[in-house]
């Protein structure tokens, strides 16, 4: 939710005194996925299902709606050194989940003898380091020209996009953008940006992406004035966490309860169920048993 900002302080402080973790395997498993691809640009909370909107009440800590994408040949996307890094059109990640695989069987590993092997790897060259020591190429940005904003018929402005909170930026020419851009660990290098553009363009002519083969890359980015719209891959459902019991009582590595400690929601691990029917039900859970 955009009003919180978890730091997994709870988590830490139960390790601290011996609390053993639990269920990163939902990451992979077939429960869904932790992080996905962003289903608009442009805002801070660019989940694929919930948007707000003016009338919320908590509007005030999203700040923006967000720019639904609908053709990402309308936009390139790149990391904080300006440059592309896939195929904008490629889905995020392949994963085992229900209905990701025909025919499926509910919890069984047969389930991937019926894939296609078409691996995709957005979210891994997304989130790939840039040589200087440190995790991460983000933040990813959306370029593009006010012809994209054309045919999008986006409102590159608020409600819309965050231009207040540093998630979104316009400019007159490419190079200006890139000096526009803060909230990185290093300034984004204007002739990158400059220099990615023009190669992409030179893509458009060809009708061919030598790069990362975007089938008929079909727009140019050239029309001032340019935007970049903040396009990061979004980190959500935790689904793992501290390991508990049926109880909601907190355990070591050994399996053995910790006297007074509980946990439920999302600092839990180990369960598939996410969002607030799984905090209710732990929190009824724990209640229950610490207060009885």
């Amino acid at each position: 939710m955009p009003w919180s900002d978890q730091d997994a302080s709870g988590e830490l402080a139960a390790m601290a005194i011996g609390a053993s973790l639990w269920g990163l395997f939902n990451f992979t498993g077939e429960f869904g996925s932790g992080v996905t691809k962003p289903s608009a640009i442009g805002c801070q909370y660019n989940y694929t299902n919930v948007r707000w909107h003016p009338s919320s009440e908590v509007f005030g800590k999203a700040r923006a709606i967000g720019l639904k994408v609908a053709d990402w040949q309308n936009v390139i996307l790149v990391n904080l050194l300006g440059k592309r890094f896939y195929d904008e059109r490629g889905p995020q990640f392949s994963y085992s989940s229900y209905m990701s695989v025909n025919p499926y069987e509910p919890y069984s590993y047969l389930n991937a003898e019926n894939i296609d092997y078409n691996p995709n790897n957005f979210i891994n060259a997304a989130l790939a380091g840039i040589g200087d020591g440190h995790n991460g190429g983000g933040p990813i940005w959306a370029i593009f020209d006010a012809d994209a904003v054309a045919r999008e018929k986006w409102q590159p402005a608020p409600p819309y996009a965050d231009c207040d909170a540093g998630f979104f930026f316009t400019a007159d020419t490419i190079g200006e953008l890139a000096q526009s851009i803060v909230m990185q660990r290093v300034p984004m290098p204007p002739r990158n940006l400059i220099d990615t553009v023009a190669r992409y363009n030179s893509f458009v002519d060809a009708g061919k992406d030598a790069d990362f083969g975007k089938e008929s890359p079909r727009y140019k980015i050239e029309k001032p004035p340019f935007h970049a719209a903040w396009a990061t891959p979004v980190v959500h459902d935790t689904r793992a966490g501290l390991r508990i019991n049926a109880r909601c009582q907190v355990v070591d590595i050994k399996g053995d309860v910790i006297p007074g400690l509980y946990c439920g929601g999302e600092s839990a691990g180990g369960f598939s169920m996410h969002g607030l029917p799984r905090a209710i039900c732990q929190g009824f859970i724990a209640g229950k048993n610490a207060g009885g």
